[in-house]
C-alpha cells in the first residue's frame, strides 16, 4: 500500500467521573480555578480566577488532595471558600454530579 493511500483518523478519549466540573492548577499563592466547563454544576457558581481556600472546612497540601476532596458521588455537596482577585470572599455549595471529560 502506497503512503497516500493511508488514511488518518482521530481517537477520542473520554471519561466520567462525579465531581462539579472546574479544572484546577497550583500558582504561586495557593490553588486557582483555571477553567469551569459549560453545563456543569460550577458552571455560573464559580469562575476562571478564584482562589480556592479550604473545601469542606479543610485546606488541603497539594493539588491531588484538592481534586480528590473537590470530586464525590453524584448527589452529595461539595463547600468551596473562595476569594476572588477584586476581594470578595465566600462560601459556595454545590452539588455534585457525573461529569463527562473528552479530549
Amino acid at each position: 500500500m502506497a503512503l497516500s493511500e493511508c488514511t488518518s483518523h482521530r481517537v477520542d478519549r473520554a471519561y466520567t467521573y462525579g465531581g462539579i466540573g472546574i479544572v484546577i492548577e497550583r500558582d504561586d499563592d495557593g490553588i486557582v480555578v483555571k477553567r469551569v466547563m459549560p453545563g456543569t454544576p460550577a458552571d455560573g457558581r464559580l469562575h476562571a480566577g478564584a482562589r480556592l481556600i479550604a473545601v469542606d472546612g479543610e485546606a488541603p497540601a497539594d493539588i491531588e488532595t484538592w481534586a480528590s476532596a473537590i470530586r464525590g458521588a453524584p448527589g452529595t455537596t461539595v463547600a468551596l471558600a473562595v476569594e476572588y482577585p477584586c476581594g470578595g470572599h465566600k462560601l459556595v455549595e454545590i452539588d455534585r454530579d457525573v461529569i463527562h471529560m473528552q479530549y
